[in-house]
């Protein structure tokens, strides 16, 4: 995990003074066109009923130690089914690949699910590192396919330490829902607080959007408080289930059939697709504002993965700001500039 010893790295356009980030990773797949690996995308063939397991390679070696492998794993765990979650669902890493849309677009990696007449097929893509202590969390992704799927972006501890965006193929194309776990109280009651719907805003209209479009999601995990943005629009503001314990950050195309997420009917696909990922954070060894001499923004700038000066130091207690600026594109280290 890349780290700036000593230096201040955060973002500002929250408007919330609670946290500073010491750490920046970006990736950005739509960069991998001319990579040797990426010469050829054809997708890979759906999961058939044989599969069962989710025992399946990776599709390519970018996903191996060295490059993405070295910051997210493509998990394979299962579920089995129940009276909640009535289908099986396995994680597959055959579910988890680089494509485009012709020829000539951008590469993106794409999460997929797919449903069997006996279990369902998944896809769920997790940090290496388990110990994310507060962080934005920005991704420019779209979703499409069968109604009958979750796609989601997560900070995960535990199932009462969880905060996400979660998109249903199976609700209309402009909502978005926001949870902070835990949803229900201990006797099974659902608690109001937890899960809000909202709609996305078209970039530059009033109208609604669709999240069959490219739009740019937003998670703010501050301490006391989760935000959520589309398009750089605030959309949402939680106190109620922020999470306190160190998390991993897990991006997840998932269904197990139950009231949640849907039923999806078998032959049914849904894809998430993702261009980039844009992570400033902290871990539970940071100490956030220690030794910062020189500012540096990450919003509204030229390139996600460059960071541009902002000015000197202005205390602990700004949020936004990172103290020496830094470059950090796919799983290439930060370098101080």
């Amino acid at each position: 995990m890349s780290k700036i010893t000593g230096h201040l790295l955060s973002r500002e356009s929250s408007g919330n003074d609670a946290a500073l980030f010491l750490n920046h990773q970006f990736f950005d797949f739509r960069s991998l066109a001319n990579e040797t690996f990426a010469s050829n995308l054809t997708p890979p063939a759906l999961i058939d009923d044989t599969q069962q397991g989710g025992f399946e390679p990776l599709t390519s070696p970018f996903f191996g130690k060295g490059m993405l492998g070295d910051f997210f794993f493509p998990a394979s765990w299962n579920t089995s089914a129940s009276a909640k979650s009535p289908i099986t669902m396995f994680n597959s890493q055959q579910n988890i690949y680089l494509a485009r849309d012709t020829s000539v677009s951008p590469v993106h990696l794409t999460l997929r699910t797919n449903r069997l007449s006996r279990f369902q097929s998944a896809s769920d893509l997790e940090t290496v590192e388990p110990d994310f202590m507060h962080a934005s969390i920005r991704i420019r992704a779209r979703v499409t396919g069968s109604p009958g799927a979750c796609a989601g972006i997560f900070t995960y501890h535990s199932d009462d330490q969880e905060s996400d965006i979660e998109i249903l193929t199976g609700d209309n194309d402009s909502i978005i829902r926001a949870t902070n776990q835990p949803g229900m109280d201990p006797q099974g009651k659902v608690i109001p607080e937890a899960t809000t719907q909202f709609i996305i805003s078209a970039p530059g209209s009033e109208d609604n959007g669709s999240w069959t479009d490219w739009n740019d999601y937003q998670l703010d995990w501050l301490p006391g408080q989760s935000q959520w943005y589309v398009n750089g629009i605030s959309k949402l503001n939680k106190t109620y289930g922020v999470p306190t314990e160190a998390s991993n950050i897990q991006l997840k195309m998932w269904s197990d059939g139950g009231s949640w997420t849907g039923n999806m009917s078998v032959g049914g696909v849904a894809t998430l697709d993702i261009e980039w990922i844009d992570l400033v954070f902290n871990t539970s060894h940071d100490a956030p504002g220690a030794a910062c001499t020189r500012v540096c923004t990450v919003d509204n700038i030229a390139y996600n993965a460059v960071p541009q000066v902002a000015g000197a130091r202005i205390g602990a207690t700004r949020v936004g700001l990172m103290s020496a600026c830094a470059l950090a594109v796919f799983w290439a280290s930060l370098v101080i500039l």
